[in-house]
């Protein structure tokens, strides 16, 4: 990174850090830019370099917060099992919990999860694990199976994420393991009515 890269990504940091040095008392939609920027030390010449507006201090959030998550993707797929590969992300999302928490009271999450879905679509659609299940069954379409576990999984970080004393990443890994044996077994009963 170059002197002007560098000078650019420590100007909007500043912006970000601003905006979450002053969510514990206040909603995003409450923040003037005003305070945003004398939080930060930034003239409104430089913030109009960089956004178009006080939302796109957000996008600059969730940009941010996917590329760091990005720098995890070999750390990741190098796992040998399912449950470690979840307890890597579970403990990327609870070393961000202050500040995602303060997106989830506000209801301004829902884009971070989108994005963070749509790149974890990309990083591990092509990976070596879907490869071979699409190997077992070349008719087996699993994008739906993909996106109703994406859906379910992001449901359960923000809920971990707003608890007091959340479990921990292993514990939680633990739970959701057992949780879908169990589920098998219940639907694997011989001579059990289906639900109509």
């Amino acid at each position: 990174m170059n002197g002007k890269e560098w000078q650019i990504e420590t100007s909007k940091t500043k912006i970000v850090d601003a905006v979450f040095t002053l969510l514990p008392d206040n909603t995003f939609d409450e923040l003037t830019l005003n305070e945003i920027l004398n939080e930060a030390g930034v003239s409104k010449r430089t913030f109009y370099r960089y956004f178009k507006h006080k939302d796109d201090i957000l996008e600059c959030y969730y940009d941010q917060f996917v590329t760091r998550y990005c720098q995890l993707k070999d750390e990741i797929i190098r796992q040998t099992s399912l449950r470690k590969m979840m307890i890597i992300n579970l403990d990327y999302f609870f070393r961000n919990r202050e500040r995602l928490r303060l997106l989830i009271r506000d209801r301004r999450h829902y884009r971070l999860i989108e994005n963070f879905n749509r790149v974890n679509e990309r990083m591990y659609m092509g990976s070596a694990v879907w490869k071979r299940i699409r190997a077992d069954g070349p008719d087996l379409s699993l994008d739906d199976m993909y996106y109703f576990t994406v859906g379910g999984y992001s449901n359960i970080i923000i809920h971990r994420i707003m608890e007091e004393n959340p479990k921990s990443s292993s514990e939680i890994a633990d739970d959701i393991f057992r949780a879908l044996g169990e589920l098998i077994k219940v639907f694997q009963m011989p001579n059990r009515k289906r639900p109509a």
